[in-house]
């Protein structure tokens, strides 16, 4: 396969927008969790406004990654290299790799979780009520949060295959060279 620094980079750059994406709608309800009741509607506001920010800037790097690679790579995107891989492996290993860094990530949050509801059974925290709620909260995100990258890592090849057939859609098919013989008279 002949490909450039810019499609691989690409590729990258989409990979840490799904990241972003995933790491900022997880963690929301956690960080709506610290910020008190108390604060003004100011300070929830500001948490609203900067992870709808951090969600935004998700979808346009996922929507417009040429921006961001011809900002970073400059000249050196135009090289163009030949790989044994072909494009449609190299974004199901991206996926792959996505999908085993959310699991591990929700593994770890759902042992951390776990530990915190465990001591708050030993504790007997009965003068917080919501903890319990919270923490059901919390454990519904990582146990969503591992599974959702589980299935990205076992699925990484159907849907690196649904984004080649959707980027591939309304094009004239890819003639191979048996097809191109002689002309029909």
């Amino acid at each position: 396969m002949r490909t450039s620094l810019y499609s691989i980079l690409c590729i990258v750059v989409r990979l840490g927008a799904v990241m972003l994406f995933v790491e900022t709608a997880t963690s929301f309800p956690e960080i709506w969790r610290y910020v008190p009741s108390e604060f003004d509607s100011g300070m929830r506001g500001m948490l609203i406004g900067f992870s709808g920010a951090a969600i935004a800037l998700s979808f346009l790097l996922w929507l417009c990654p040429g921006l961001l690679v011809r900002l970073a790579a400059g000249e050196a995107s135009r090289e163009v290299f030949e790989s044994p891989v072909a494009p449609k492996d190299l974004q199901f290993i991206a996926f792959s790799v996505l999908g085993v860094v959310f699991a591990i990530n929700g593994l770890i949050g759902l042992v951390t979780v776990l530990f915190h509801i465990a001591l708050s059974a030993r504790l007997g925290d009965v003068a917080f009520p919501a903890l319990a709620w919270q923490n059901g909260l919390d454990l519904f995100v990582q146990v969503f949060q591992f599974s959702a990258g589980i299935g990205l890592t076992f699925g990484a090849r159907g849907l690196a295959g649904l984004l080649h057939r959707l980027r591939e859609h309304g094009l004239p098919p890819v003639r191979s060279d048996e097809d191109t013989g002689p002309p029909l008279s």
